[in-house]
């Protein structure tokens, strides 16, 4: 899933609370951007999680139960990408100033970290990692990629932890975050610089100011929305089309409308998809429907406005 669609469907997510709380709007604002930052927490979290498991890894004193153990364990610590990422001085600058990293004390929660350590003796690929002499950057960014969605991302024990910590919205945040992790990782290479930028959605200020122009948008031009809506469905009372498929038409019309740099196709893709995840088969069709309908109207009437090329 990429970021903007993510976006687009908080934003959603977001319209649609609002319309059931009727709670002000800048109140569902500010609590959307607060999910956004949850989410970029969640990224820096998992990212120093590598660097603690790598500095459990190097304690003399940790309990090896067998050669096997010991060799995988030590491979890990010496790995090149994870080396790189622990000399970045945005990482730790940003772990710190998170809201909940006065929550994280890994002193206290060593057993996250050794049972971590503890099941790469169970998998084949840790143990044929371990027994080479030697392996090339891109062996040991496999390995540890591999490491990570074999063994952090399905760990329900520290699903469980993190879900008390950040506020979150479920398996999409962790999705999102998990994916930027990787990407993280799979960037890194043997000539990065040790102040190589994160990944920081909630400040980047095109990705930013997109969710807020959208929301705001939606809500602002709603009726102007629904009465192209209302003309287009012949057929439909706008009161029976089930709120969330209206919203998400009312986001689609809001950027054919208000946003010159997204091609209507695309738009059109990025909602259709969406519909998939929200809404019944009946509704999918009706959407998809209205849509390409109300698009050849706004064409026609010379209302769409794009920049370069990519209308059709």
């Amino acid at each position: 899933m990429s970021i903007r669609r993510h976006f687009r469907i908080r934003s959603l997510q977001f319209l649609y609370a609002q319309y059931l709380s009727k709670m002000d709007s800048n109140k569902v604002e500010k609590n959307m951007l607060q999910s956004i930052e949850s989410l970029h927490n969640l990224y820096i979290f998992f990212l120093y999680l590598i660097l603690k498991i790598r500095e459990n890894a190097l304690k003399k004193n940790y309990f090896f139960n067998n050669n096997n153990e010991r060799n995988i364990i030590q491979k890990f610590a010496c790995n090149s990408v994870i080396k790189i990422l622990s000399k970045n001085k945005y990482l730790a600058e940003e772990y710190h100033s998170t809201k909940n990293s006065e929550k994280i004390l890994w002193k206290q929660q060593d057993e996250y970290i050794f049972i971590l350590l503890q099941e790469m003796q169970k998998y084949d690929f840790c143990s044929k990692y371990s027994r080479t002499n030697s392996s090339s950057f891109e062996e040991e960014k496999r390995f540890l990629i591999k490491y990570y969605k074999n063994f952090i991302i399905p760990n329900k024990k520290l699903g469980e932890y993190i879900e008390d910590l950040y506020y979150f919205n479920g398996e999409e945040n962790l999705y999102i975050a998990h994916t930027m992790v990787c990407k993280t990782l799979q960037f890194i290479n043997h000539s990065t610089p040790k102040n190589f930028k994160l990944y920081n959605i909630y400040k980047n200020n095109d990705n930013r100011k997109f969710i807020i122009d959208l929301y705001r948008n939606t809500i602002f031009h709603k009726e102007e929305f629904n009465n192209l809506i209302n003309d287009i469905s012949n057929n439909w009372d706008i009161k029976r089309i089930a709120i969330i498929d209206l919203i998400i038409l009312q986001m689609a019309i809001c950027e054919f409308l208000y946003f010159p740099n997204i091609p209507p196709k695309a738009t059109m893709n990025e909602y259709i998809e969406i519909t998939k995840i929200f809404c019944m088969e009946k509704s999918k069709i009706f959407i998809n429907g209205i849509l390409d309908q109300i698009f050849k109207f706004l064409y026609k009437k010379n209302k769409i406005f794009k920049i370069g090329k990519g209308l059709m």
